[in-house]
């Protein structure tokens, strides 16, 4: 099952996407803790006082960890507050303020890059309790202590990174939180996230010093991802309506929307109606590139979801002619697996070389490793595997990859061993379901395929288990049986929400 890439986290959209937002608020109502910010009185020094911005994050930071204690959180924040507001009270200068949040707040904590567990290392929890998270992370607690203080610091984003930035309107001093509390350029930021259009830049507000709201609008963004994996599409939905009321003028937020509508029994066609509209000549001209890429993917995806991979890969050539350059490797590694699907193996390992160059990270890899194997090249792909696992460890599934492949080359007890050892993820459902059907396909088990396999179908919310079942050659000796052929007649059609 090929591993989807992270698209980048998305001014003026209104009439463009008219519909969509009359779709969004047709039963949305107001909510106090989704209105904008309000100007801040002065922080009075009280250690028992809350903090709106901190609270309202800590409530964001319980739906990813239910079991986070409030008391613990609110202990740490207090005591952090007070250390912190005596180091800023002897500073003068910007920069001397600076120096003291970085030593107060960076110093002690470690960075971590790479995950599968994004809840625990990309929330407030990981930097305040754990003193252990994510460029999210960092940035976050750093925010949100600013915010305490009175201090002018503010979120700033950049295609798959997050960084915070002094700017009070005369100084700008952007603050690495990764690299305690580096300093460095615009420019050179751009520069590292593949440099992004120009239009992309202006319209989704790369670099951007972000107001409390739009800070708290990719949060709730961050809630909707959670819950998509969780499977609880009506909350995802209900999180990506609080960022659009936050942040109105993010189309990327917008789309987001409409894809995961998708997911939603009878609600398909009218995501997929509206997606179309938005790729048409005369909409995409007020879009920015990345959105209309992700647009052209998702039309893509829903396509190779029909079978229809001619289609499949129409989309993608025309994503791919108009991807700002931090999305390219995404749409080669769909066109890899676009030639997958048609059989031509050593094609599509062509094509996924060619993204690992772009941008040779873990789930690159392991989109290189499924399609070495298929090559007939299963020697080079564990090779491939554990390259990734050197780089993310923790990936369970590379390690679900690894324990099939192991099955699959003869390694019958080691690749088992590994299989039993890994623990189901938080918030990836539907991708820990098709991943456990992948397993039992290399280990040539039939019951213990169907099993999971009808489980998987019933479960899934959208058709990524259709276009692994169309793809994967592994499954050949499978499709013959009857039992399979039901159940793909079965659900494909409620899948592509098709009668």
């Amino acid at each position: 099952m090929q591993k989807r890439f992270m698209l980048p986290f998305l001014k003026d959209l209104r009439q463009t996407l008219a519909v969509a937002f009359a779709l969004l608020f047709a039963a949305a109502g107001s909510r106090a803790e989704d209105a904008p910010q309000q100007a801040k009185a002065p922080v009075k020094d009280n250690a028992n006082e809350r903090h709106e911005l901190f609270e309202r994050v800590l409530k964001l930071n319980q739906v990813q960890e239910p079991e986070l204690s409030a008391g613990e959180m609110r202990k740490a924040f207090d005591a952090l507050i007070a250390a912190t507001r005596a180091e800023v009270e002897k500073a003068e200068s910007p920069r001397e303020k600076v120096r003291a949040l970085n030593k107060m707040l960076l110093d002690e904590r470690d960075v971590s890059y790479l995950s599968n567990v994004y809840w625990r290392d990309a929330t407030l929890a990981a930097s305040l309790l754990r003193k252990h998270g994510n460029c999210l992370s960092t940035s976050t607690l750093y925010m949100v202590v600013g915010d305490t203080l009175n201090l002018p610091i503010h979120m700033v984003l950049i295609p798959r990174h997050a960084f915070v930035r002094w700017d009070d309107g005369k100084e700008r001093i952007n603050i690495e939180t990764t690299n305690k509390g580096f300093e460095m350029s615009d420019k050179d930021y751009l520069r590292n996230a593949d440099q992004p259009s120009e239009d992309d830049i202006d319209k989704l507000g790369w670099c951007k010093s972000l107001s409390a709201d739009e800070a708290l609008a990719e949060l709730n963004v961050t809630c909707a991802n959670h819950r998509c994996g969780e499977n609880k599409i009506d909350d995802a939905l209900n999180f990506l309506d609080k960022a659009l009321r936050l942040a109105p003028d993010r189309s990327d937020y917008a789309l987001q929307r409409l894809t995961i509508m998708a997911s939603i029994p009878g609600k398909r066609d009218a995501a997929r109606r509206q997606i179309v509209r938005l790729t048409d000549e005369r909409h995409r001209r007020s879009l920015p590139p990345s959105v209309v890429t992700h647009a052209l993917t998702f039309l893509a995806e829903d396509a190779a979801g029909g079978g229809d991979h001619e289609k499949e890969r129409e989309y993608l050539l025309a994503a791919f002619v108009q991807a700002p350059k931090p999305m390219q490797q995404s749409v080669l590694s769909q066109l890899a697996f676009c030639l997958r699907a048609l059989k031509d193996y050593h094609g599509a390992v062509r094509y996924m070389e060619l993204a690992v160059t772009l941008f040779p990270d873990d789930v690159s890899l392991y989109n290189l490793a499924i399609l070495q194997k298929n090559a007939g090249d299963l020697k080079g792909s564990l090779e491939t595997i554990d390259k990734a696992l050197a780089l993310n460890p923790e990936s369970w599934n590379l390690q679900i990859l690894k324990a099939g492949y192991l099955v699959a080359d003869g390694q019958r007890e080691r690749g088992t061993e590994l299989f039993e050892t890994l623990e189901r993820p938080r918030a990836d459902e539907e991708f820990w379901a098709i991943m456990q059907c992948a397993f039992w396909v290399q280990c040539r088990e039939r019951d213990e395929f169907y099993v999971n396999f009808e489980h998987a179908l019933q479960t899934a919310k959208s058709p990524r288990i259709m276009e692994w079942v169309d793809q994967e050659p592994d499954l050949d000796f499978l499709r013959d049986d009857l039992k399979f052929q039901e159940l793909i007649l079965k659900h494909r059609p409620r899948l592509m929400d098709k009668k």
